[in-house]
Formats: structure tokens, C-alpha cells, sequence
């Protein structure tokens, strides 16, 4: 019988590795009796593992998707110089500046998912990164033959054996990465293009080569929205002052069903500046409105009764013209569906809660556009 990859005990694998040192950190802080600077040590190694365990999950959710056919990439032509510029945007700085990036010596124009395909030549950087000769530049190049343009990562490495086979199963090897060449090249596949490891002339030589299908040779269909990877996401619309630069005198109020959700927030904005009000659910949100007049509701969707969307529209209708900021605390992956019903049901902008205060307080200090 074939041995397949399980989604769920590689997933379990990678937030057992990224949430043991967040245990061996709070042991050691009171080990030490929270010493200020061991705290502070131990307070970023904490962060590091949750950026870990995020990222991961964020990976698998697109691996359930893709390898499913659960969610179909909207295709549409883009040219390859545009793909490529678009992700030197979304790389790390650190990892871009090791990256030497060749002008495309054909243009070409693909036909392709430009949000989608941006995360798999990411990942392609990432994933090269980590394994490279240490020191050793990173090159891309674009080009390829006309009925087959692709994009060319090359690196030096010594890879013997199972380090050839990246694209068994559904982890991350790129630090940071929050897409597998599993699921990158999955990707690829659903857009009619392959993703391959392949040897260079030289011994040692290394490319991660994506082959695109050219523009045409794959039905055009409504171009997707760009992809959001960021802390949080916002969503358009009339463009809306920012809060005060510390958060003080913005009323806020925090409607979630977890009382350790509120309470975690409320401490969290109350320190930085922001009067904070609560509601476990949606009778008590319309409530607490009516008598706090705020700034700013944060609105999870899973509530008892009366749901985070139905409620978002209760509170734009009751609103009328007046200024009320709609932000939806997600405890999902932020894609395109979720986006999009955020969009429809009148939020604002869409927050990741396991991201925690002090990223609320960015994403409430800058505007809305």
C-alpha cells in the first residue's frame, strides 16, 4: 500500500515544533523569577513560536484547499517581469537583498493567478534559502521557450538522497514560508504550469524552475483579488481617519462569545490608551452601541445566536452615515471567501486575533482606504 502524507499529523508535527520553546520559555521566566531580562529574552522567543505556529497553520488551510479543488485559482494574463516584481515586494529584505534577481531577456505574458503565483515564487526564494551554500548568492531568472516560460531559482547546495524529494509532504521547509513545494507546485499544476528541483550544468547547482502556460493556452477567467498575508486585511472602501497616535479617548468595543478573548484585549488596549467596552454576544453588542457610542466595534463571526456578519450589517443600518469602524476578528485563515463576505456584510477590515493587541493597535492607528 502507498504511504501518504497525512495533513493532520504533519500539521500536529509542525505546532508541536513551533509551540515547545513558548513552554521552555514561560518554565524558565518563572524558573528565574521573571527576571526583567530573561523575561525579555524569553518574551521573543514566545513570539517566534507563535509566528511559527500561525504560519503553519496558515500553510496547511491552503494545502486542505488546493489539494481538494476546494478553491479554484481565477486565471488571468500577467506578464512574468510583473510577477517577478511583485514578489521581490513580498519577500523578507533580508532574504531579497541575498537575491539577485536577472532582467527578463523575453518578456513573456502567462496565464496565470498573479496572487497565488506570487506565494509559490516566494516560497520557491524561501525554500532555496534555507538550504543554500551558506553565503552563497541566490539568482533568478525568467525566461524559458516561448510555449513554455517559467522562472529559474538557482542556488548552490550539496542535496544527497531524501533532500532531493521536496515535495513529499505538506511542510514548510523555507523559514517563514507559510506554503510547502507540495502545495506550490499543486498550484501550479491547477494553472496548467509544474514546478520541478532540477540539476544545473555544474555539480552542486541547484534551480527551482515554475513553467508557466502562456497567455491563451489556458481560458482567461475574473482576475482574483491580491493575496493577504499581512497581520490584517482591509478592506476597500471611503477612506476614514486614523485613531488618535496612542489610542486615547477612541471608544472601543470587543464582541466575542470567549471571555478570555475579551478580557486579553481589553487589558491589552486599555494600557495603550483606548476605553474599552465588552459584549459575549450580539443582543449585548447592539446594546452597549446604543449607550457607549464608539469609535470602533471588533466583531468575531462565530457568535451565539445573531452571527459576527449579521451583526456587522445590524450595526452599518442602525449607523446610518456616522463614522463606525467595523473590524472583524478572525480566528480563520483570512482568503478570498472570507474576505470577500467581510466586504458584503460591511467590515471594514478583517484582524487576525492571534496576532494580540499591540497589532490592533497598529492596524486601528492607520486609516482605512
Amino acid at each position: 500500500m502507498e504511504k501518504r502524507p497525512s495533513l493532520l499529523r504533519d500539521l500536529a508535527h509542525e505546532l508541536r515544533d513551533a509551540l515547545s520553546p513558548i513552554r521552555s520559555a514561560t518554565d524558565l521566566m518563572r524558573l528565574r523569577d521573571f527576571d526583567a531580562e530573561v523575561s525579555r529574552t524569553m518574551a521573543q522567543r514566545i513570539e517566534r513560536g507563535l509566528e511559527g505556529a500561525l504560519a503553519a497553520i496558515d500553510a496547511f488551510v491552503m494545502a486542505e484547499q488546493y489539494e481538494s479543488d476546494a478553491s479554484a485559482l481565477r486565471l488571468a494574463p500577467v506578464a512574468l517581469e510583473e510577477l517577478l516584481q511583485l514578489t521581490q515586494r513580498t519577500v523578507a529584505p533580508v532574504l531579497r537583498e541575498r537575491c539577485t534577481f536577472a532582467p527578463c531577456a523575453h518578456p513573456a505574458t502567462v496565464s496565470a493567478d498573479a496572487a497565488r503565483s506570487v506565494q509559490v515564487l516566494a516560497a520557491m526564494l524561501e525554500h532555496a534559502a534555507v538550504t543554500a551554500t551558506a553565503g552563497e548568492p541566490i539568482e533568478v531568472q525568467c525566461g524559458g521557450e516561448r510555449a513554455r516560460p517559467d522562472v529559474r531559482v538557482c542556488f548552490a547546495a550539496e542535496l544527497r538522497g531524501e533532500e532531493q524529494d521536496w515535495f513529499a509532504d505538506y511542510r514548510a521547509r523555507g523559514g517563514g514560508s507559510r506554503l510547502a513545494l507540495r502545495t506550490a507546485r499543486r498550484l501550479m499544476a491547477l494553472q496548467g504550469g509544474e514546478l520541478s528541483l532540477e540539476g544545473a550544468a555544474a555539480p552542486g547547482q541547484w534551480q527551482l524552475i515554475a513553467r508557466f502556460s502562456p497567455a491563451g493556452a489556458v481560458p482567461a477567467q475574473r482576475p482574483t483579488q491580491p493575496a493577504v498575508t499581512p497581520d490584517s486585511a482591509p478592506l476597500r472602501g471611503a477612506p476614514r481617519e486614523a485613531a488618535p497616535r496612542d489610542g486615547r479617548g477612541v471608544q472601543v468595543i470587543i464582541v466575542d462569545d470567549n471571555a478570555e478573548v475579551r478580557r486579553a484585549y481589553r487589558e491589552g488596549l486599555g494600557i495603550l490608551g483606548y476605553r474599552v467596552s465588552e459584549a459575549g454576544d450580539a443582543d449585548a453588542a447592539l446594546r452597549a452601541v446604543a449607550d457607549a457610542a464608539p469609535s470602533v466595534v471588533l466583531i468575531d463571526i462565530h457568535l451565539p445566536g445573531m452571527n459576527g456578519f449579521q451583526l456587522a450589517q445590524a450595526l452599518k443600518a442602525r449607523a446610518g452615515g456616522a463614522a463606525l469602524r467595523l473590524v472583524m476578528l478572525s480566528g480563520m485563515t483570512l482568503d478570498e471567501t472570507m474576505l470577500q463576505m467581510s466586504k458584503n456584510a460591511g467590515f471594514d477590515q478583517c484582524f487576525d486575533k492571534a496576532r494580540g493587541p499591540k497589532a490592533l493597535d497598529a492596524l486601528l492607528r492607520a486609516p482605512v482606504g
